[in-house]
């Protein structure tokens, strides 16, 4: 069985798509743990239609304490050999945990199977297609930038989850930390198809809005892996600060602030002296909306 855990938070009008994506999977053996994390909207009412439903599990509590804790209360109430993660926002392309299900059993080396994303900017109505190209032994590879990805395309072995978790301290890049912790114990594969429509809005409530939560999750994220990048030759820790740079010039830009990202991008330019970071500084006095059209072109 697989157990698909859906954190959510005061996003009822969104919640009903990403039930029904995993509901009209052709993989038919799966639960569903929707997680509400002190939701003060209708969604306790909106959950009552599922609730008869026994492969449907939900799990409300109030106060709040973010998406880490609600995904970790998933996992603890997780039946299934696999575990995926879909956040309430996004959906999933019907095939996708067939397609997942079908490589774990291929090798049981591989823990983690990942998948295409198709990245959706709803205000700005740009898209573009997230191709991952990397499998097999990422234990090096994830500690310079998350070439996952989403949680919402990610599968795991419900052993893995258990033993690694969502740290609870983190308020973004939960995700690449935890790529980080599980591939060091385990090979990845990948779907190179998108298979998860991830749905960006801008000027709301997502993690995302705030560039300083990013400078502090990746300083707490290089303490708490010292060991491993205490590991990587000087050539490569310098790559590891340019993709953290690069990110951060990234999320001000999204952020609408590109005399930050100007500077981030800079400092990226400092550490490469490659040709991406200036054209990137280029393209922040054009607006967000035109780097996101550059990458709906190029990928």
């Amino acid at each position: 069985m697989v157990s698909v855990i859906i954190p959510t938070h005061n996003r009822v009008k969104l919640l009903f798509r990403a039930i029904e994506s995993v509901i009209n999977q052709t993989y038919n053996d799966i639960e569903i743990i929707v997680v509400s994390d002190g939701s003060t909207d209708d969604t306790d009412a909106f959950m009552q239609r599922y609730l008869d439903n026994s492969c449907v599990k939900y799990i409300s509590y109030s106060p709040a304490h973010g998406g880490n804790y609600a995904r970790n209360k998933g996992i603890e109430a997780a039946e299934g050999e696999y575990i995926a993660f879909l956040d309430d926002d996004d959906e999933w392309i019907p095939t996708k945990i067939e397609k997942q299900v079908a490589l774990m059993k291929e090798n049981h080396e591989v823990g983690l199977v990942y998948t295409g994303i198709n990245c959706i900017y709803v205000n700005e109505r740009i898209s573009y297609i997230f191709k991952p190209i990397y499998r097999g032994d990422l234990s090096k590879e994830i500690l310079f930038q998350n070439c996952i990805g989403s949680t919402s395309s990610v599968m795991l072995r419900r052993s893995l989850c258990r033993a690694c978790r969502f740290d609870e301290n983190l308020q973004a890049l939960q995700d690449f930390d935890l790529w980080i912790k599980v591939l060091q114990g385990c090979k990845a594969d990948v779907i190179t198809e998108p298979m998860v429509n991830y749905y960006n809005y801008r000027n709301q409530n997502q993690i995302s809005a705030s560039t300083a939560k990013y400078v502090k999750a990746i300083d707490y994220i290089n303490n708490k892996y010292s060991d491993l990048f205490g590991k990587l030759s000087t050539q490569e820790y310098k790559q590891k600060c340019f993709c953290d740079v690069m990110l951060l010039g990234n999320k001000a830009m999204r952020n609408n602030s590109p005399q930050e990202a100007r500077s981030f991008f800079l400092k990226a330019f400092y550490l490469s002296h490659s040709i991406s970071p200036i054209a990137y500084w280029i393209l922040s006095f054009f607006g967000y909306k035109n780097m996101l059209r550059l990458k709906s072109k190029f990928g």
